[in-house]
């Protein structure tokens, strides 16, 4: 059997097609799991993979996508998972296909920044289902249906410290061409889960195959990885309650054929699909071989989860250097607090100033860093759209943030000494960070440039050895104050040159330091950086709200300065102290009100400062329904409405929930005992024979944080249990996120119906408003939607009462 690796961009392989689809057209026990099938069915089971075999499929993936701890949990099932999971890959092999992939789906747990559910714990998920299936063999592992990074990272990052088998990976993206949780794009997902480890990156699921192949064009673009499409067969439609996907097997070949001239050299389809597929689609591209590809794009690729950044790509990158307690007392105080108020603050103001990336150092004296910076990088993963920066000397610490990061971070720093060559460079390779090269070693830093760039060239030889490559390396020849060192900044740039000349590398520098112990900073920064960036700095870490125009004058008195040419830059010195002579000291800004820093703290999802800043509104006069009313909701409404255009992203919005919530608890608390309110009960739950999550926690926590009671009854919930509950609701709201539950969602509506008046509403990835119309149920597409329908609705009952 030839090794599937092998086969990477030399054939084009077909994938098989629907697992659950073919399974559900026998006549299977209502709440039955597919995957004890493996052994109480086997035979359907193989059934199943020999049809997809005789239609042409190259590769057939196990019947284990729900085979975690935590998805068998729901089936009282999790003692079997080592035995089914295995199972699962005998059966796919007796079914014929040349190459079989050992399947993972999601686990149904929300990892944090979104959820609750730590990092370890989904970590550890994955790693026991890809050992188990690794004890058979399998040709790879394929993680799919992913809709969170997070989670799809987790589980590259899981199998491969289980296992060497190869490891593919496909996201599910919705109409917005984005992750539905995690709003990452094609290109994102692709540079993430490249650096995490995977063989070969993709898409499945969620669309159609019009729809999903501009977004595997744009991948294939993003990265040198083969790439992976498995449609579904259309857009599911709901027909007669039953859902239906109308896609034929035709047009699934035709669109085969479309997928490898665009980059694709892995074919499959999804859900709705059948064997009959498979062969359209080995039929359309027949002995094809996959297409050329550019390669990426040029430099250093770092990534939040939701963009990419390029270091040394063309254009230049400005680095967020304000998180840094470094003479920053408020930063450290709030830092040792365990709060990440001034953190967010930091970062907001950084990002609206132009900054490309963020540095997060958390080093302060009585801050616990292994606590305190994977906590910071959780916090702005949610907030902020740009990549992180590392900052830290502690490798416990850095490992800590690295493991958790929802994306591909840069390191700042390794350097050319022992100790941290040791320490670091397993840690990138380990977790697919890109890391920051220092011009030091365990001889200090070197005077001249020649020296630094012989010591970035042998880190940069470490670096390889530990399986790094220039494209993972950014180096920092180090700057050194002109007001000490007056040759020292002339070497940095030479070093600068140097290493862009004879290296190739990426580069960048800590621009103020050039400037401490003198005047005119501002101006002396800029200046070094105009010079750096002419000897070829490709990024800088700086105040991207320091930007200041030199005049001509300016300009040649601080190039003297830098270049050593103005002795113990007296004439620097004389210059800037005759030009503050000329004027009034700048004017500084109003601080903004209580009423707008609270605001903000609510859109920031700041919950820390929040209800401090209620504490200091009503101390000011303003009653506490006035809080909520006139502050509170616009702010969350402010931020629904972005989420609404795609201008914020999940993340944001549930910080800002959190935020909100813990604000208007705040505002409550300060009204007499007995008078406090709420809008309105709302029972919350998913439907019977669906377990998933997500959708239903999100709408939650936004009722939840403008003042509705939420009885939230969980998920897999039976009819008499929301039939029960509605009889003290005001509303009762149903959420469904797979197409097989939603006619227990119209029985449920039927029956909450049959003995209450209580408005309903449903919603979830599945759910239409069509369908919604069909039940007489109100509907929204997201939790923002959710809130106003409800409100909307039970203020309607309250005037006809």
């Amino acid at each position: 059997m030839p090794d599937i690796q092998m086969r990477f961009g030399r054939d084009v392989l077909v994938l098989d097609g629907a697992m659950g689809t073919m399974l559900h057209k026998h006549d299977l026990p209502e709440g039955q799991s597919l995957v004890q099938l493996n052994v109480t069915a086997p035979d359907i089971v193989e059934e199943v993979h020999r049809l997809y075999d005789l239609a042409g499929a190259d590769c057939a993936t196990t019947n284990s996508f729900g085979g975690t701890r935590a998805k068998l949990a729901a089936y009282g099932l999790e003692d079997q998972l080592v035995e089914l999971n295995r199972a699962a890959v005998r059966l796919a092999r007796t079914g014929g296909a040349t190459h079989i992939l050992g399947d993972m789906g999601p686990t149904g747990l929300v990892i944090e920044p979104l959820g609750a559910v730590a990092f370890d714990v989904v970590f550890h998920q994955f790693a026991e289902q890809a050992s188990a299936l690794a004890m058979e063999r399998p040709d790879a592992l394929l993680v799919e249906t992913m809709t969170d990074i997070a989670e799809a990272r987790c589980a590259v990052l899981a199998a491969r410290s289980v296992t060497d088998l190869p490891v593919l990976v496909t996201c599910t993206f919705g109409l917005s061409g984005r992750m539905d949780l995690s709003g990452t794009d094609p290109e994102t997902a692709a540079v993430i889960l490249e650096a995490a480890g995977a063989s070969a990156v993709g898409l499945n699921c969620g669309l159609g195959p019009e729809q999903m192949l501009p977004l595997v064009e744009r991948m294939a673009r993003a990265t040198s990885l083969p790439i992976i499409v498995r449609p579904n067969a259309g857009l599911p439609q709901l027909v007669d309650g039953v859902t239906v996907f109308p896609g034929t097997a035709e047009e699934m070949g035709q669109y085969a054929a479309r997928f490898v001239d665009a980059g694709a050299s892995l074919i499959g389809s999804c859900c709705g699909s059948t064997p009959a597929f498979t062969g359209a689609i080995a039929g359309y591209i027949g002995d094809r071989s996959p297409a050329e590809r550019p390669a990426p794009p040029e430099g250093v690729r770092v990534a939040g989860p939701r963009g990419v950044v390029r270091i040394g790509g063309g254009s230049f990158v400005r680095v967020g250097e304000r998180i840094n307690p470094t003479g920053k007392k408020r930063l450290a105080e709030s830092l040792r607090a365990e709060r990440l108020d001034v953190v967010r603050e930091y970062a907001i103001e950084q990002v609206d100033a132009g900054a490309d990336l963020l540095d997060v150092n958390v080093g302060a004296a009585g801050v616990d860093q292994q606590v305190m910076l994977p906590k910071a990088v959780l916090a702005l993963s949610g907030l902020v759209d740009q990549p992180l920066v590392l900052d830290t000397t502690d490798p416990k610490a850095l490992e800590a943030a690295l493991r958790v990061y929802p994306g591909r971070a840069l390191v700042n720093s390794v350097s050319g000494e022992r100790a941290s060559l040791d320490a670091v460079l397993p840690l990138v390779a380990q977790y697919g960070a890109a890391t920051v090269v220092l011009a030091l070693d365990d001889e200090g830093i070197p005077h001249t440039a020649d020296d630094r760039v012989a010591v970035i060239e042998r880190v940069r030889t470490a670096a390889h050895g530990a399986g790094l490559a220039d494209d993972d390396l950014v180096a920092d020849t180090l700057v050194l104050a002109a007001a000490t060192q007056a040759d020292g900044a002339r070497a940095t740039l030479d070093a600068i040159a140097g290493v862009s000349r004879e290296l190739g590398l990426a580069t960048i520098a800590g621009v103020s330091n050039v400037s401490h112990g003198l005047p005119g900073r501002a101006e002396l920064n800029a200046r070094f950086l105009d010079l750096a960036s002419e000897a070829g700095l490709t990024a800088g870490i700086v105040n991207p709200s320091e930007r200041v125009g030199l005049d001509e004058t300016t300009a040649a008195a601080a190039t003297d300065v830098l270049l050593g040419e103005d002795a113990r830059a007296e004439s620097w010195i004389a210059h800037v102290t005759a030009r503050e002579g000329e004027g009034p000291e700048p004017s500084q800004p109003a601080a903004a009100g209580t009423p707008n820093r609270l605001a903000l703290a609510v859109e920031r999802g700041d919950a820390d400062s929040a209800p401090g800043l209620v504490d200091a509104l009503i101390a000011e006069g303003t009653s506490p329904q006035t809080v909520i009313a006139d502050v509170l909701t616009p702010a969350i409404q402010r931020l629904g409405d972005a989420y609404g255009l795609g201008e914020v992203f999940l993340p944001q919005l549930i910080a800002a929930a959190e935020a909100m919530k813990a604000a208007v608890e705040r505002a409550k608390s300060h009204l007499p005992e007995g008078t406090a309110t709420h809008e309105g009960r709302v029972v919350f739950g998913t439907v019977k024979g669906d377990i998933h999550s997500i959708g239903k926690d999100i709408c939650v926590s936004m009722l939840e944080s403008q003042g509705f009671l939420v009885e939230d009854l969980g998920v897999d919930v039976p009819i008499e249990t929301f039939v029960q509950a509605s009889s003290a609701a005001d509303a009762v709201c149903l959420s469904a996120l797979m197409t097989t539950t939603l006619p227990n969602m119209e029985r449920a509506v039927d029956a909450i119906r049959a003995g209450s008046e209580v408005p309903v509403f449903v919603g979830g990835a599945v759910v239409t408003r069509d369908f919604a119309d069909t039940l007489g149920a109100g509907y929204s597409e997201d939790a923002p939607g959710c809130v106003r329908a409800v409100r909307s609705a039970l203020a309607a009952r309250r005037e006809t009462a």
